[in-house]
Protein backbone atom coordinates (compact mmCIF):
# COMPACT_ATOMS: atom_id res chain seq x y z
CA UNK A 1 0.00 0.00 0.00
CA UNK A 2 1.28 3.45 -0.88
CA UNK A 3 2.33 5.48 2.16
CA UNK A 4 0.76 8.86 1.40
CA UNK A 5 2.30 10.36 4.55
CA UNK A 6 5.84 9.28 3.70
CA UNK A 7 7.01 12.77 2.85
CA UNK A 8 5.62 14.20 6.09
CA UNK A 9 6.90 11.38 8.25
CA UNK A 10 10.41 11.44 6.86
CA UNK A 11 10.83 15.22 6.73
CA UNK A 12 13.61 16.15 9.19
CA UNK A 13 13.62 12.62 10.64
CA UNK A 14 15.22 10.52 7.91
CA UNK A 15 18.92 10.52 8.61
CA UNK A 16 19.66 9.20 5.14
CA UNK A 17 18.01 12.21 3.49
CA UNK A 18 20.00 14.76 5.46
CA UNK A 19 23.47 13.26 5.40
CA UNK A 20 24.71 16.12 3.22
CA UNK A 21 23.55 18.55 5.90
CA UNK A 22 25.39 16.57 8.56
CA UNK A 23 28.59 16.64 6.52
CA UNK A 24 28.28 20.42 6.17
CA UNK A 25 27.56 20.87 9.87
CA UNK A 26 30.45 18.63 10.94
CA UNK A 27 32.82 20.44 8.59
CA UNK A 28 31.80 23.81 10.09
CA UNK A 29 32.48 22.38 13.55
CA UNK A 30 36.07 21.77 12.48
CA UNK A 31 35.96 18.10 11.58
CA UNK A 32 37.57 16.52 8.55
CA UNK A 33 34.63 15.10 6.59
CA UNK A 34 36.54 14.05 3.47
CA UNK A 35 37.01 10.41 4.60
CA UNK A 36 33.22 10.07 5.06
CA UNK A 37 31.90 11.55 1.82
CA UNK A 38 32.09 8.47 -0.36
CA UNK A 39 30.29 6.35 2.22
CA UNK A 40 27.70 9.08 2.70
CA UNK A 41 26.95 9.10 -1.02
CA UNK A 42 26.63 5.32 -1.05
CA UNK A 43 24.08 5.52 1.77
CA UNK A 44 22.11 8.31 0.09
CA UNK A 45 21.95 6.15 -3.07
CA UNK A 46 20.58 3.10 -1.23
CA UNK A 47 17.07 2.05 -2.27
CA UNK A 48 16.27 0.13 0.90
CA UNK A 49 15.34 2.84 3.43
CA UNK A 50 15.71 0.58 6.47
CA UNK A 51 19.20 -0.47 5.45
CA UNK A 52 20.06 3.14 4.63
CA UNK A 53 18.83 4.45 7.98
CA UNK A 54 20.91 1.90 9.88
CA UNK A 55 23.98 2.74 7.84
CA UNK A 56 23.36 6.48 8.21
CA UNK A 57 23.17 6.43 11.99
CA UNK A 58 26.47 4.55 12.13
CA UNK A 59 28.02 7.26 9.99
CA UNK A 60 26.53 9.97 12.22
CA UNK A 61 28.03 8.26 15.25
CA UNK A 62 31.46 8.12 13.63
CA UNK A 63 31.30 11.78 12.70
CA UNK A 64 30.29 12.67 16.23
CA UNK A 65 33.40 10.95 17.57
CA UNK A 66 35.66 12.60 15.00
CA UNK A 67 38.07 15.02 16.66
CA UNK A 68 38.21 18.68 15.74
CA UNK A 69 41.26 19.40 13.62
CA UNK A 70 44.20 21.02 15.50
CA UNK A 71 44.18 24.24 13.44
CA UNK A 72 40.46 24.95 13.97
CA UNK A 73 40.29 28.62 15.05
CA UNK A 74 37.24 28.40 17.33
CA UNK A 75 36.61 27.05 20.81
CA UNK A 76 32.95 26.28 21.37
CA UNK A 77 31.86 24.80 24.71
CA UNK A 78 28.84 22.50 24.76
CA UNK A 79 28.30 21.77 28.45
CA UNK A 80 25.74 24.03 30.11
CA UNK A 81 27.87 24.81 33.15
CA UNK A 82 30.76 25.90 30.93
CA UNK A 83 28.50 28.08 28.79
CA UNK A 84 26.81 29.74 31.77
CA UNK A 85 30.19 30.27 33.46
CA UNK A 86 31.09 32.59 30.57
CA UNK A 87 28.09 34.85 31.14
CA UNK A 88 28.69 38.26 32.69
CA UNK A 89 27.77 38.93 36.29
CA UNK A 90 24.04 39.01 36.88
CA UNK A 91 22.41 42.41 36.75
CA UNK A 92 18.80 43.42 37.07
CA UNK A 93 16.91 46.63 36.41
CA UNK A 94 13.23 47.20 37.02
CA UNK A 95 11.43 48.12 33.78
CA UNK A 96 8.93 50.95 33.75
CA UNK A 97 5.41 50.21 32.51
CA UNK A 98 6.13 46.48 32.44
CA UNK A 99 2.66 45.31 31.47
CA UNK A 100 2.63 47.75 28.56
CA UNK A 101 6.02 46.44 27.42
CA UNK A 102 4.99 42.80 27.74
CA UNK A 103 1.82 43.39 25.78
CA UNK A 104 3.95 45.13 23.15
CA UNK A 105 6.32 42.18 23.06
CA UNK A 106 3.54 39.61 22.59
CA UNK A 107 1.77 41.66 19.92
CA UNK A 108 5.05 42.71 18.31
CA UNK A 109 6.09 39.08 18.04
CA UNK A 110 2.74 37.96 16.67
CA UNK A 111 2.46 40.69 14.04
CA UNK A 112 6.03 40.12 12.83
CA UNK A 113 5.41 36.40 12.65
CA UNK A 114 2.17 36.87 10.72
CA UNK A 115 3.83 39.21 8.22
CA UNK A 116 6.57 36.71 7.49
CA UNK A 117 4.57 33.50 7.65
CA UNK A 118 2.99 33.43 4.14
CA UNK A 119 6.35 34.05 2.46
CA UNK A 120 8.42 31.73 4.67
CA UNK A 121 10.69 29.78 2.37
CA UNK A 122 10.60 32.39 -0.39
CA UNK A 123 13.85 33.84 -1.68
CA UNK A 124 14.60 37.53 -1.27
CA UNK A 125 14.02 38.40 -4.92
CA UNK A 126 10.58 36.79 -4.92
CA UNK A 127 9.57 38.55 -1.68
CA UNK A 128 10.61 42.00 -2.85
CA UNK A 129 9.16 41.38 -6.31
CA UNK A 130 5.78 40.43 -4.83
CA UNK A 131 5.84 43.42 -2.49
CA UNK A 132 6.58 45.78 -5.37
CA UNK A 133 3.93 44.21 -7.60
CA UNK A 134 1.29 44.72 -4.91
CA UNK A 135 2.32 48.30 -4.09
CA UNK A 136 3.72 47.26 -0.72
CA UNK A 137 7.42 48.05 -1.02
CA UNK A 138 9.00 49.00 1.27
CA UNK A 139 6.63 46.80 3.26
CA UNK A 140 3.97 48.87 5.00
CA UNK A 141 1.23 46.30 5.65
CA UNK A 142 0.38 42.62 5.86
CA UNK A 143 0.35 40.64 2.62
CA UNK A 144 -2.90 39.48 1.04
CA UNK A 145 -3.78 36.86 -1.56
CA UNK A 146 -6.67 39.00 -2.80
CA UNK A 147 -4.73 40.20 -5.82
CA UNK A 148 -4.98 39.98 -9.58
CA UNK A 149 -4.71 36.64 -11.32
CA UNK A 150 -1.69 37.95 -13.17
CA UNK A 151 0.21 38.60 -9.93
CA UNK A 152 -1.01 35.31 -8.43
CA UNK A 153 0.37 33.43 -11.41
CA UNK A 154 3.64 35.32 -11.60
CA UNK A 155 4.47 34.74 -7.93
CA UNK A 156 2.79 31.34 -7.56
CA UNK A 157 0.39 32.51 -4.87
CA UNK A 158 -1.61 29.76 -3.19
CA UNK A 159 -4.27 29.74 -0.48
CA UNK A 160 -4.01 26.09 0.58
CA UNK A 161 -2.82 24.19 2.51
CA UNK A 162 -1.94 26.08 5.68
CA UNK A 163 0.78 25.16 8.14
CA UNK A 164 0.58 24.12 11.81
CA UNK A 165 -3.00 22.91 11.62
CA UNK A 166 -4.33 26.00 9.86
CA UNK A 167 -6.71 25.26 7.01
CA UNK A 168 -5.41 28.06 4.79
CA UNK A 169 -2.12 29.89 4.31
CA UNK A 170 -2.05 32.82 6.73
CA UNK A 171 -2.48 35.70 4.31
CA UNK A 172 -4.15 38.56 6.17
CA UNK A 173 -7.43 38.03 4.28
CA UNK A 174 -7.71 34.53 5.74
CA UNK A 175 -7.31 35.20 9.45
CA UNK A 176 -9.63 36.11 12.32
CA UNK A 177 -6.82 36.43 14.89
CA UNK A 178 -3.16 35.40 15.13
CA UNK A 179 -3.28 31.83 13.77
CA UNK A 180 -1.32 28.99 15.26
CA UNK A 181 2.38 29.00 14.45
CA UNK A 182 5.38 27.24 15.94
CA UNK A 183 7.05 30.56 16.76
CA UNK A 184 4.09 31.56 18.92
CA UNK A 185 3.51 28.10 20.39
CA UNK A 186 7.11 28.04 21.58
CA UNK A 187 6.74 31.37 23.37
CA UNK A 188 3.68 30.07 25.21
CA UNK A 189 5.61 26.87 25.88
CA UNK A 190 8.43 28.74 27.59
CA UNK A 191 5.99 30.42 29.95
CA UNK A 192 4.31 27.06 30.53
CA UNK A 193 7.59 25.38 31.45
CA UNK A 194 8.25 27.99 34.12
CA UNK A 195 4.66 27.72 35.36
CA UNK A 196 4.92 23.96 35.75
CA UNK A 197 8.50 23.42 36.88
CA UNK A 198 9.53 26.76 38.35
CA UNK A 199 12.40 29.13 37.61
CA UNK A 200 14.95 26.42 38.27
CA UNK A 201 13.57 23.98 35.71
CA UNK A 202 16.01 21.54 34.14
CA UNK A 203 16.50 20.46 30.50
CA UNK A 204 14.65 17.19 31.07
CA UNK A 205 11.64 19.23 32.23
CA UNK A 206 11.68 21.18 28.98
CA UNK A 207 11.95 17.90 27.08
CA UNK A 208 8.93 16.50 28.91
CA UNK A 209 6.88 19.64 28.29
CA UNK A 210 7.74 19.65 24.58
CA UNK A 211 6.75 16.04 24.01
CA UNK A 212 3.62 16.34 26.15
CA UNK A 213 2.22 19.49 24.58
CA UNK A 214 3.24 19.68 20.92
CA UNK A 215 2.53 16.96 18.32
CA UNK A 216 5.72 15.82 16.68
CA UNK A 217 4.65 16.87 13.18
CA UNK A 218 4.07 20.42 14.38
CA UNK A 219 7.79 20.61 15.14
CA UNK A 220 10.50 21.13 12.56
CA UNK A 221 14.17 20.31 12.01
CA UNK A 222 16.12 20.09 15.29
CA UNK A 223 13.00 19.90 17.45
CA UNK A 224 11.57 17.04 15.42
CA UNK A 225 14.82 15.08 15.53
CA UNK A 226 15.25 15.70 19.26
CA UNK A 227 11.61 14.72 19.80
CA UNK A 228 12.31 11.41 18.05
CA UNK A 229 15.35 10.89 20.25
CA UNK A 230 13.47 11.68 23.46
CA UNK A 231 10.62 9.26 22.82
CA UNK A 232 13.25 6.61 22.08
CA UNK A 233 14.84 7.20 25.49
CA UNK A 234 17.68 9.47 24.40
CA UNK A 235 17.44 12.33 26.90
CA UNK A 236 19.12 15.76 27.11
CA UNK A 237 21.78 16.70 26.32
CA UNK A 238 22.28 13.75 23.97
CA UNK A 239 18.82 14.34 22.50
CA UNK A 240 20.27 17.45 20.85
CA UNK A 241 23.34 15.88 19.30
CA UNK A 242 22.43 12.29 18.43
CA UNK A 243 21.94 12.05 14.68
CA UNK A 244 20.75 15.67 14.57
CA UNK A 245 22.19 17.66 11.65
CA UNK A 246 20.08 20.74 12.51
CA UNK A 247 21.71 21.32 15.90
CA UNK A 248 22.85 24.85 15.05
CA UNK A 249 19.71 25.98 13.25
CA UNK A 250 17.51 28.65 14.79
CA UNK A 251 14.85 26.52 16.50
CA UNK A 252 16.15 27.18 20.01
CA UNK A 253 16.34 30.94 19.64
CA UNK A 254 12.67 31.16 18.64
CA UNK A 255 11.86 29.48 21.97
CA UNK A 256 13.69 32.14 24.01
CA UNK A 257 11.12 34.94 24.18
CA UNK A 258 9.02 33.59 27.04
CA UNK A 259 12.08 33.46 29.29
CA UNK A 260 12.91 37.06 28.39
CA UNK A 261 9.36 38.17 29.18
CA UNK A 262 9.42 36.56 32.62
CA UNK A 263 12.88 38.06 33.28
CA UNK A 264 12.43 41.47 31.66
CA UNK A 265 15.32 43.64 32.80
CA UNK A 266 17.44 40.63 33.83
CA UNK A 267 19.28 39.29 30.75
CA UNK A 268 21.30 36.86 32.86
CA UNK A 269 18.32 34.90 34.14
CA UNK A 270 16.63 35.02 30.76
CA UNK A 271 19.76 33.58 29.11
CA UNK A 272 20.17 30.85 31.74
CA UNK A 273 16.62 29.64 31.16
CA UNK A 274 17.05 29.84 27.39
CA UNK A 275 20.21 27.72 27.31
CA UNK A 276 18.64 25.04 29.51
CA UNK A 277 15.73 24.81 27.09
CA UNK A 278 18.03 25.02 24.04
CA UNK A 279 20.20 22.12 25.21
CA UNK A 280 17.28 19.75 24.59
CA UNK A 281 17.46 20.28 20.85
CA UNK A 282 20.64 22.20 19.96
CA UNK A 283 24.37 22.38 20.57
CA UNK A 284 27.09 25.03 20.43
CA UNK A 285 26.01 28.04 18.34
CA UNK A 286 22.40 26.90 18.42
CA UNK A 287 22.53 27.30 22.21
CA UNK A 288 24.50 30.55 22.12
CA UNK A 289 21.94 32.08 19.78
CA UNK A 290 19.15 31.25 22.22
CA UNK A 291 21.09 33.01 25.01
CA UNK A 292 21.71 35.98 22.71
CA UNK A 293 18.04 36.40 21.77
CA UNK A 294 16.82 35.94 25.34
CA UNK A 295 19.29 38.52 26.64
CA UNK A 296 18.49 40.89 23.77
CA UNK A 297 14.77 40.89 24.52
CA UNK A 298 15.16 40.99 28.31
CA UNK A 299 17.58 43.91 28.06
CA UNK A 300 15.28 45.70 25.63
CA UNK A 301 12.92 46.30 28.56
CA UNK A 302 15.43 48.69 30.11
CA UNK A 303 17.64 49.80 27.19
CA UNK A 304 17.27 53.14 25.45
CA UNK A 305 17.89 51.84 21.95
CA UNK A 306 18.59 48.66 19.97
CA UNK A 307 22.36 49.10 19.83
CA UNK A 308 22.54 49.12 23.62
CA UNK A 309 20.46 45.95 23.90
CA UNK A 310 22.51 44.18 21.22
CA UNK A 311 25.80 45.09 22.91
CA UNK A 312 24.48 43.60 26.14
CA UNK A 313 23.27 40.44 24.41
CA UNK A 314 26.66 39.87 22.75
CA UNK A 315 28.12 39.30 26.23
CA UNK A 316 26.17 36.03 26.38
CA UNK A 317 27.89 34.51 23.34
CA UNK A 318 31.31 32.86 23.85
CA UNK A 319 33.86 35.15 22.24
CA UNK A 320 35.70 32.18 20.72
CA UNK A 321 32.62 30.96 18.79
CA UNK A 322 31.67 31.30 15.14
CA UNK A 323 28.49 33.16 16.06
CA UNK A 324 30.36 35.82 18.01
CA UNK A 325 33.06 36.32 15.38
CA UNK A 326 30.59 36.50 12.49
CA UNK A 327 28.07 38.70 14.29
CA UNK A 328 30.59 41.19 15.65
CA UNK A 329 32.23 41.38 12.23
CA UNK A 330 28.84 42.17 10.71
CA UNK A 331 28.15 44.81 13.35
CA UNK A 332 31.55 46.38 12.70
CA UNK A 333 30.58 46.55 9.03
CA UNK A 334 27.30 48.25 10.04
CA UNK A 335 29.27 50.85 12.02
CA UNK A 336 31.14 51.77 8.83
CA UNK A 337 28.10 51.84 6.53
CA UNK A 338 24.49 51.44 7.70
CA UNK A 339 22.98 51.11 4.23
CA UNK A 340 20.36 48.36 4.51
CA UNK A 341 20.59 47.04 0.95
CA UNK A 342 24.38 46.84 1.03
CA UNK A 343 24.29 44.93 4.31
CA UNK A 344 21.64 42.54 3.01
CA UNK A 345 23.77 42.00 -0.08
CA UNK A 346 26.67 41.16 2.23
CA UNK A 347 24.59 38.58 4.13
CA UNK A 348 23.40 37.00 0.89
CA UNK A 349 26.94 36.98 -0.48
CA UNK A 350 28.20 35.29 2.65
CA UNK A 351 25.35 32.78 3.00
CA UNK A 352 23.30 30.99 0.33
CA UNK A 353 19.54 31.25 0.95
CA UNK A 354 19.02 28.45 -1.58
CA UNK A 355 20.90 26.09 0.74
CA UNK A 356 18.61 25.04 3.57
CA UNK A 357 21.49 24.80 6.03
CA UNK A 358 22.42 28.45 5.45
CA UNK A 359 18.76 29.49 5.25
CA UNK A 360 18.00 28.19 8.74
CA UNK A 361 21.38 28.58 10.49
CA UNK A 362 21.57 31.02 13.39
CA UNK A 363 24.37 33.17 12.01
CA UNK A 364 22.72 34.84 8.96
CA UNK A 365 19.37 35.05 10.72
CA UNK A 366 20.84 36.78 13.77
CA UNK A 367 22.56 39.24 11.45
CA UNK A 368 19.14 40.04 9.96
CA UNK A 369 17.54 40.48 13.38
CA UNK A 370 20.26 42.93 14.42
CA UNK A 371 20.05 44.85 11.15
CA UNK A 372 16.26 45.10 11.42
CA UNK A 373 16.41 46.54 14.92
CA UNK A 374 19.33 48.88 14.25
CA UNK A 375 18.03 50.34 11.00
CA UNK A 376 14.37 50.18 11.96
CA UNK A 377 14.92 52.17 15.16
CA UNK A 378 11.65 53.27 16.74
CA UNK A 379 9.63 52.53 13.58
CA UNK A 380 7.94 49.14 14.05
CA UNK A 381 6.86 48.92 10.41
CA UNK A 382 10.43 49.40 9.25
CA UNK A 383 11.80 46.85 11.75
CA UNK A 384 9.59 43.95 10.67
CA UNK A 385 9.65 45.10 7.04
CA UNK A 386 13.44 44.77 6.85
CA UNK A 387 13.29 41.39 8.59
CA UNK A 388 10.92 40.02 5.94
CA UNK A 389 12.41 41.76 2.89
CA UNK A 390 15.76 40.21 3.85
CA UNK A 391 14.62 36.69 3.07
CA UNK A 392 16.00 33.68 4.94
CA UNK A 393 13.65 32.66 7.81
CA UNK A 394 11.17 35.49 7.45
CA UNK A 395 8.57 34.69 10.10
CA UNK A 396 11.11 33.75 12.77
CA UNK A 397 13.24 36.85 12.26
CA UNK A 398 10.34 39.30 12.08
CA UNK A 399 8.87 37.69 15.20
CA UNK A 400 12.10 38.03 17.20
CA UNK A 401 12.76 41.57 16.02
CA UNK A 402 9.13 42.52 16.64
CA UNK A 403 9.32 41.02 20.11
CA UNK A 404 12.40 43.05 21.05
CA UNK A 405 10.82 46.19 19.61
CA UNK A 406 7.61 45.72 21.58
CA UNK A 407 9.57 45.12 24.78
CA UNK A 408 11.58 48.29 24.25
CA UNK A 409 8.85 50.69 23.16
CA UNK A 410 5.61 49.15 24.45
CA UNK A 411 2.31 48.47 22.76
CA UNK A 412 1.71 52.15 22.00
CA UNK A 413 4.47 52.24 19.37
CA UNK A 414 2.97 49.41 17.32
CA UNK A 415 0.63 50.96 14.75
CA UNK A 416 -3.04 49.98 14.91
CA UNK A 417 -2.86 48.70 11.33
CA UNK A 418 -0.62 45.86 12.55
CA UNK A 419 -2.69 45.19 15.67
CA UNK A 420 -6.23 45.25 14.28
CA UNK A 421 -6.20 42.00 12.23
CA UNK A 422 -4.95 40.10 15.32
CA UNK A 423 -8.06 41.11 17.30
CA UNK A 424 -6.08 40.96 20.52
CA UNK A 425 -5.67 37.19 20.60
CA UNK A 426 -3.87 34.17 19.19
CA UNK A 427 -4.44 30.46 18.75
CA UNK A 428 -2.24 27.98 20.59
CA UNK A 429 -2.64 24.37 21.53
CA UNK A 430 -0.24 24.69 24.47
CA UNK A 431 -2.22 23.82 27.59
CA UNK A 432 -5.28 23.20 25.36
CA UNK A 433 -5.93 26.93 25.47
CA UNK A 434 -7.24 27.45 21.95
CA UNK A 435 -7.75 31.19 21.57
CA UNK A 436 -6.05 33.23 24.27
CA UNK A 437 -5.82 37.00 24.69
CA UNK A 438 -2.47 38.76 24.57
CA UNK A 439 -3.41 40.61 27.76
CA UNK A 440 -3.82 37.26 29.53
CA UNK A 441 -0.43 36.09 28.28
CA UNK A 442 1.21 39.30 29.50
CA UNK A 443 -0.42 38.83 32.91
CA UNK A 444 0.83 35.23 33.04
CA UNK A 445 4.39 36.48 32.51
CA UNK A 446 4.04 38.99 35.36
CA UNK A 447 2.68 36.26 37.60
CA UNK A 448 5.65 34.00 36.92
CA UNK A 449 8.04 36.92 37.35
CA UNK A 450 6.61 37.48 40.82
CA UNK A 451 7.17 33.81 41.80
CA UNK A 452 10.92 34.37 42.18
Amino acid sequence: MENILEEVRLAFISRKRYLETELRQSMEEGKDTAPYRQRAQEIMDMEDDKEAESAAILLYEKLQKELVRPDYPYQEPEELDRIIALFPEEKEAEPENLKDRLLGAWVGRAAGCLLGQPVEGWERERITGFAKATGNYPIQSYMSSEISEEIRGKFQIKDYPGNYGNKMISWVNHITCMPEDDDMNYTVMGVGIVEKYGHDFQPVDAAEFLTTNIPIFLTCTAERMAYKNIINGILPPKSASYGNPYREWLGAQIRADGYAYINAGNPYKAAVMAVKDASVTHTKNGIYAAAFCAALIAESAVADHAKEAIQCALLYIPKTSRLYVELTSFLDRWERDTDTEKLLDYIHGRFDEKNQHDWCHVIPNDMIICLSLLNGGDDYTKVIGIAVEAGFDTDCNAATAGSAFGMMYGIGKIPESWQAPLRGQMVTRIGSQGKVKFTELAEACIKQRNRR
